[in-house]
């Protein structure tokens, strides 16, 4: 396999990957935007950032913080991941980010005095997610059928996951509307700040990244990345668990004691997942992807399987 210097492929990878960072970046400039502009506009009692980014989504930052979220989940989709555990993992993080941005934090009226961004929540939800469902079974007819032998042994594992949880999103939306839309939301960001974790980890792991000669890495040493991955993983864990716990004790014991507290735990899990990403962007910059997405099977003494 000879790489060249202008391969679309490569660029098409480099350009996914820069893209993720460059729309998270988008993200948080709008983000500091608005608290500043709403720190201005509002008095010293009033509450001038709100308790969460997804509460934003009830503000100026609207377009923007679903045009983000839909931006990085269908890079995530597109990107190819490590055969395995890698590959799923990304498809699923793609997915919740769609239903992240598509299903609003449930509608605080102190944030929402006004149109457009209040409008028939409901309606919009069942709208979107109703798209997003009857657009995707077709797609996933199509990543399926050149895999159908695959659904009858453990090979199609990945397969009956995703089209478990296609169907189980629609039920739940169909069935239980109200549920879905005071639950989805934050069940989608856990679960993909979860998926991302084990992504992280899962590059943290790999050591065939130097187990054939077109690895040629920028920056660090293949075992100096795994240890940025590893770390990285577990400051994610960590913020994430912890952060959350945090928030729930905080909620209940002592509410006016710091309400932005899942603010900061969402900023630091999508800074630190920035920082991932330019570190993963840079190490295959060359390549485009790791040796386990090109292969089928990288055997590299005493390592385990993904």
């Amino acid at each position: 396999m000879v790489i060249k210097q202008g391969d679309p492929a490569r660029l098409t990878y480099r350009y996914l990957r820069v893209a993720i960072v460059a729309v998270v970046l988008v993200l948080f400039v709008s983000l500091g935007l608005q608290i500043v502009a709403d720190h201005g506009r509002l008095g010293s009692g009033e509450e001038w950032w709100h308790a969460s980014i997804s509460a934003y989504f009830y503000s100026p930052v609207q377009s923007v913080f679903v045009g983000s979220l839909v931006g990085i989940g269908t890079c995530l989709v597109a990107i190819k991941g490590r055969h395995g555990a890698e590959e799923v993992l990304l498809n699923v993080a793609g997915l919740l980010a769609l239903v992240v941005a598509l299903v609003p934090t449930p509608l605080d009226a102190a944030l929402c005095t006004a149109e457009p961004y209040c409008v028939d929540m409901p309606e919009r939800v069942g709208n979107n997610i109703g798209t997003l469902l009857l657009v995707g079974g077709p797609v996933l007819l199509l990543a399926t059928w050149p895999r159908r032998r695959d659904l009858a042994g453990p090979a199609g594992w990945d397969l009956w996951l995703t089209w478990l949880t296609w169907a189980a999103t629609g039920v739940w939306l169909l069935a239980w509307p109200a549920s879905f839309l005071q639950v989805a939301h934050y069940a989608a960001a856990v679960l993909l700040f979860a998926c991302l974790v084990a992504v992280a980890w899962i590059n943290g792991s790999d050591r065939a990244v130097t187990a054939q000669a077109l690895e040629r890495l920028r920056g660090m040493s293949a075992a100096a990345f795994r240890a940025w991955y590893r770390t990285i993983a577990v400051v994610m864990a960590v913020v994430l668990v912890g952060g959350l716990t945090m928030m729930v004790v905080l909620d209940r014991f002592f509410p006016a004691v710091f309400p932005q507290t899942l603010f900061v735990v969402e900023a630091v899990l999508m800074l630190v997942f920035a920082l991932f990403w330019v570190l993963q962007t840079i190490q295959f910059w060359d390549i485009g992807l790791p040796a386990r997405a090109r292969v089928e099977d990288v055997k590299v003494p005493g390592d385990t399987p993904l």
